[in-house]
């Protein structure tokens, strides 16, 4: 049963301020009122959700959600139009296809992943409906299970451009629903001893044909045996395809397995073009277009970032078969926002048919209606936030603990400072605890709703991002809302960052945790400096933002400038004419 049908039936007692309250195994659960159409008489997969609040009694709860949203948003209906319910929640509109199982409005994940249509208008959702009509599809391959298996990367909000497509395309995803991941495709621990992997590999290795026959059985009871079929005579004929053009077998295997079978055989027949994000992951069953940052993904799971610095990427057996993939008639090209990748992608793989399909643009992203003036009176809130997934090892990468040992001497030269970090803090050793706690930093490690979101960025004067490389979105989001972006040197900083001008650029990263190899075309990182606070870096945060405390001129200029940029150079309709291009380019190639 979907929300609009329980909310019929479920009492009024078991509703406050908007959430839906429900009890489970002794628990108490309140489900926010954006997250739409949730089965509450499915708990077992509600309650996992991270926007469902929860307490041991009723009273905790509606306690917590006094605290986090004294007045929540309510989803209001505004009607139907061909096959989409109209949907309203805070200032913009939404557009939901018939028949989509539970969305959250907050989730951009949710959004892309069901086709949701967001606009500022009823009207323009209309017209975008419209548009759908005679648009030619793109289906969008960033919901295969594959992808979570390496960073969820399908997801990431890189793509969240793919809710506004370019004009002429439409994206669709063709994903079944209830798709699960066997606990077979998931990576295990890799910290486990010489002895341990032995084994794990011995029996692996016996028990191989067994998994592989059951695997193949529950395809065939999923799917059916015409797919299964298909995509087994897809798999041979690329992994025939790799054995000639290399001359090596068991990488081979290796490479068509990291491609995962189950993905391929979900992946839809016929498509007239398919969108694959960061890793080529297909059997080149659809002419097939990909968007990347960096190189590297390119060799996931072969390749890792973060330790690139010594490896010979020429020696690796995958690394012809990657280029193999992208030589093959079904890559139609290759787009990227970063210009040194496109310009290290032909030196790294020594191919002008590569080089041919790569497309640069820089990206762009929305631009909020309201941002930060800079004012010069008040309290001047820094900004350091996580990485989207929110995984620990993502406050290091991101130079967290710069931030706190440079806020640490910050604070005491300028109490009007106030840091937030919005990022989950395991692990983190004692004494930046104590900074914590001794500067008042406010720590935001749960869920945070778009609506939310939206307000701490706007409040917030100074972004940091003192980076073992870019993270575009984090980037152009701080600049859009018109912060002073004070960022490292790390690789791909300067191609949006320019120093002085619309943000200020900290010194420590370049040529010792990130580099571009312009010789042979590889990125390199080296992360293990990450894990302990740089001097050189935490002295340029403390220059650098006392540079911006202390003339509110300068951060005012800054922040003007950041904002023009992503007006004017970083938005998405100079993205879309790209992307358009690129799609328009591969169709004629069929």
């Amino acid at each position: 049963m979907t929300d609009g049908a329980a909310s019929d039936v479920i009492p009024r007692a078991m509703q406050y301020r908007g959430f839906r309250l429900f009890e489970h195994l002794d628990d108490f659960y309140g489900v926010p009122p954006y997250l739409l159409r949730a089965d509450l008489y499915a708990p077992d997969q509600l309650i996992r959700h991270p926007a469902v609040m929860s307490a041991p009694t009723r009273e905790l709860l509606e306690a917590r959600i006094d605290a986090s949203d004294p007045s929540p948003a309510v989803c209001e209906p505004v009607g139907e139009f061909d096959g989409h319910e109209l949907i309203r929640y805070g200032e913009r509109v939404y557009g939901l296809p018939r028949g989509t199982d539970a969305v959250d409005l907050t989730c951009e994940a949710d959004l892309v992943r069901d086709g949701v249509l967001c606009g500022d208008t009823r009207e323009e959702i209309e017209d975008r409906v419209r548009a759908d009509r005679t648009a030619s599809p793109v289906e969008f391959l960033g919901w295969l299970p594959v992808f979570r298996v390496f960073g969820n990367c399908g997801a990431h909000p890189q793509f969240g451009h793919t809710q506004n497509p370019p004009p002429g395309y439409k994206f669709v995803r063709s994903c079944p629903r209830g798709v699960v991941l066997s606990p077979d495709d998931v990576t295990g621990p890799a910290r486990r001893s010489a002895v341990t992997r032995l084994l794990i590999s011995f029996a692996g290795v016996l028990a191989a044909p067994f998994r592989a026959l059951l695997a193949f059985a529950r395809n065939l009871w999923d799917f059916g045996p015409t797919r299964c079929l298909l995509t087994l005579a897809l798999c041979l004929r690329l992994f025939a395809h790799l054995v000639r053009k290399t001359g090596r077998v068991i990488p081979a295997l290796k490479f068509v397995r990291t491609r995962h079978f189950r993905s391929q055989v979900m992946a839809p027949r016929g498509a007239d073009l398919v969108f694959v994000t960061s890793i080529p992951q297909t059997f080149g069953q659809n002419p097939w277009v990909i968007e990347i940052e960096d190189s590297t993904t390119l060799f996931f799971p072969f390749l890792p970032n973060g330790r690139t610095a010594e490896i010979e990427i020429v020696r690796s057996p995958y690394y012809e078969m990657v280029k193999a993939l992208l030589e093959s008639d079904s890559c139609r090209g290759i787009l990227t926002h970063m210009r040194s990748t496109a310009e290290s992608l032909p030196t790294l793989f020594r191919s002008e048919i590569i080089a041919r399909k790569v497309s640069y643009a820089p990206l762009g992203v929305r631009v909020p209606k309201r941002w930060q003036a800079q004012p010069d009176d008040g309290p001047i809130n820094l900004l350091f936030t996580n990485s989207w997934h929110q995984q620990g090892v993502g406050f290091y990468l991101r130079g967290g603990l710069d931030v706190l040992e440079a806020f640490d001497i910050l604070r005491e030269r300028y109490p009007q400072l106030r840091l937030t970090l919005r990022s989950g803090l395991s692990r983190l050793d004692l004494r930046y605890r104590r900074i914590i706690e001794r500067r008042w930093v406010r720590v935001i490690d749960r869920f945070v709703p778009t609506d939310e979101m939206d307000q701490i960025q706007r409040e917030a004067h100074i972004y940091l991002l003192p980076s073992a490389r870019i993270h575009i979105v984090s980037v152009l989001q701080a600049m859009s809302y018109g912060q002073a972006v004070v960022v490292s040197d790390g690789w791909g900083m300067d191609e949006y960052v320019d120093h002085d001008r619309n943000g200020l650029v900290v010194t420590g990263r370049a040529g010792k945790v990130s580099w571009m190899d312009k010789k042979t075309g590889l990125l390199r990182e080296n992360y293990a400096p990450m894990y302990v606070p740089d001097p050189a870096v935490v002295d340029g945060l403390v220059a650098a933002v006392s540079r911006l405390v202390e003339d509110g001129a300068l951060r005012a200029r800054i922040g003007r400038a950041a904002r023009a940029d992503v007006e004017t150079r970083y938005n998405l309709g100079h993205w879309n004419a790209a992307l358009k291009s690129v799609f328009d380019k591969a169709r004629a190639a069929a």
